[in-house]
């Protein structure tokens, strides 16, 4: 079995997405304190070591900057149990923000329990550029963070299908989509049947007070969803949920 967590955990600020929270702890967006961010990567943590995954796939780490006391929270989140772990700026190589920007640190990362290929891909369009493809076990795997814009994200999206295109083996396209407008958005995705949104019908991921919105996507290959099992993961410490993605090896008369 190969079992995978993907997650946006909103920089690790200890604001969950509720109204209370936006409010009682708006200082947190500003500047974050130390004890904060250590905190939350102590539950972060524990809840790795409880789902024992062997890849984890993260989007919105911050690895020092103006607004988290320049504290690289990278290091603490790869521990000793993760042998391969890259952690890359978000906004592409043409893009290097200077210290005090607010952009400088944030990043997207990967931890694996043993080595694996990997490569960093940009998008043309957005801000947001980066994509990790990771490979392990024969599955390919694309991490992406997808612009807040309709338009660019859109643009986004129908280079990502150009992506996948590519190949015709197993694969997983996972990421924080911001696809407010719903799953039509996907249909460039969608509509060469190679990929089938796997995480549909479960709960929302995404909370900003009472509103709820799955933003957070996971398509994938016929052949891996039908031995795929997807879980949502309470965050306390993200206004986003974690995704938790079993892959058996295979299934027999309907069984593991």
């Amino acid at each position: 079995m190969t079992r995978i967590v993907y997650a946006n955990l909103g920089y690790l600020r200890a604001i969950n997405g509720s109204i209370r929270h936006h409010i009682g702890r708006w200082h947190h967006h500003v500047y974050t304190p130390l004890r904060v961010q250590t905190e939350s990567i102590a539950q972060l943590t524990a809840t790795i070591s409880r789902l024992d995954p062997d890849l984890c796939c993260l989007v919105e780490v911050d690895r020092g900057s103006i607004t988290n006391r320049f504290y690289d929270q990278f290091p603490r989140l790869q521990g000793k149990s993760f042998i391969h772990a890259e952690a890359h700026g978000k906004y592409g190589l043409d893009r290097r923000p200077g210290r005090l920007n607010l952009s400088h640190g944030k990043s997207n990362a990967f931890l694996a329990k043993r080595k694996v290929v990997a490569r960093d891909r940009y998008l043309q369009d957005g801000k947001k550029k980066l994509v990790h493809e990771i490979r392990i076990d024969g599955v390919r795997i694309l991490v992406v963070h997808l612009s807040l814009a309709f338009r660019v994200r859109s643009r986004q999206i129908v280079e990502l299908a150009d992506w996948i295109g590519e190949e015709e083996g197993p694969t997983i396209l996972v990421g924080d989509f911001n696809v407010f407008r719903g799953e039509r958005e996907l249909l460039p995705l969608l509509k060469s049947g190679q990929l089938i949104h796997a995480n549909r019908g479960l709960e929302p991921t995404f909370r900003l007070g009472p509103y709820r919105a799955a933003l957070d996507t996971c398509l994938m290959s016929k052949t891996l969803a039908e031995r795929a099992k997807i879980t949502v993961v309470d965050q306390p410490y993200s206004d986003h949920q974690m995704l938790f993605i079993e892959l058996v090896e295979q299934l027999a008369s309907g069984r593991e």
